[in-house]
């Protein structure tokens, strides 16, 4: 059986704040935790080389204004992505098109993703904000995915919490189970339930 890895980032800005990882390694959820500086995230690309990489950061500027297209498009259903041009998220931005250049060295594939607007699309009315909360989600979609969960873990912080929605969403992606937001500068990944008709479509 050939092997798939799915690496999802809850990126931060700076390389003082967690940035969330989870493993998806075939159909388990292998690993997950946090790191902070460029240099350790690269060790988890390099360590694991995976097939996927889902970012949850926008991975460019928008050519004019605060908003990119696909991010006008996004606040049409009610979705609510920050401007890329905030001052705070333009540092995320550059890290995140940093990741995007060394990612393409490697030959590794990338998505970006939104998992606030996951939560959504798998049904979720908003985010979890306590820990059995997010233990709890997590066991339904690793259910309804098929994903077995090799660790349970003590708390189950917010970034680590969107690292493993970013992880399951790439790992829909490769599956076929997806929605795309696409417009002419960037490309949004939401995850689809395995059974909904309307996987891999773009609904603009």
């Amino acid at each position: 059986m050939l092997t798939t890895i799915v690496l999802g980032l809850d990126l931060a800005g700076s390389e003082k704040n967690v940035t969330g990882y989870c493993v998806i390694l075939n159909d388990a959820i292998e690993d997950f935790g946090a790191v902070f500086s460029n240099e350790e995230i690269l060790s988890l690309v390099n360590k694991w080389r995976p097939k996927l990489v889902a970012i949850d950061a926008p991975l460019n500027f928008p050519r004019r204004g605060n908003l990119r297209d696909c991010d006008l498009l996004m606040k049409q259903i009610n979705l609510n992505p920050l401007p890329p041009t905030l001052p705070g998220m333009r540092v995320l931005v550059n890290r995140a098109m940093w990741l995007v250049k060394e990612l393409k060295s490697r030959g590794i594939d990338y998505i970006e993703v939104f998992p606030a607007g996951a939560l959504r699309f798998l049904g979720y009315k908003k985010k979890p904000k306590s820990i059995a909360e997010r233990l709890r989600i997590v066991k339904e979609l690793a259910r309804v995915f098929t994903l077995n969960i090799k660790r349970y873990p003590a708390r189950l912080l917010p970034d680590i919490f969107d690292a493993i929605i970013c992880a399951i969403t790439g790992y829909a992606y490769i599956n076929g189970d997806y929605i795309e937001i696409k417009g002419e500068e960037c490309r949004v990944i939401f995850p689809t339930l395995p059974m909904d008709q309307t996987k891999n479509q773009n609904i603009y």
